[in-house]
């Protein structure tokens, strides 16, 4: 199980409001695979997701605008390329007969989680803590890059 800690934080209360969500998502995903099975917890995992998490990075990019966040270009195409094998993953499982082993879809779901968990939201997501305005403070903080 996955667990927020402070220093996955990016000071701004909705992006990581919309961080906790997904990892309980990812939580109540490895629940369900250990009681229904690998079909039930993908079909469920994946619903609605790359929906749910293209509005998420909307607003996240939203937010880096606003703070002039300098790793923007950079940020929107990590988020193009995990929404890019997001949308395969989903694609793969809707085309895959239900009764067939899911081992090969497993591994690539974990390790899409593996990365947009340690690599973005852990290393990349965490930069931008820098450039979000701190309460009370009524411009952002611009820390060098």
């Amino acid at each position: 199980m996955l667990v927020w800690r402070e220093a996955m934080s990016t000071g701004h209360p909705e992006v990581d409001k919309a961080q906790k969500q997904f990892i309980a998502h990812i939580n109540e995903f490895e629940t369900t695979l250990r009681g229904a099975g690998a079909d039930a917890a993908i079909g469920i995992f994946l619903a609605g997701l790359y929906e749910q998490v293209s509005i998420n990075f909307g607003r996240e990019e939203k937010v880096q605008r606003e703070c002039a966040f300098p790793f923007q270009d950079a940020h929107h195409r990590e988020h193009a390329a995990l929404l890019g094998r997001l949308a395969d993953i989903q694609n793969l499982y809707q085309a895959m007969p239900h009764k067939v082993d899911h081992g090969a879809l497993l591994r690539d779901l974990a390790a899409l989680i593996r990365d947009w968990v340690s690599h973005h939201m852990v290393q990349s997501d965490v930069m931008l803590r820098r450039y979000v305005p701190h309460q009370g403070s009524p411009h952002p903080v611009r820390a060098r890059p």
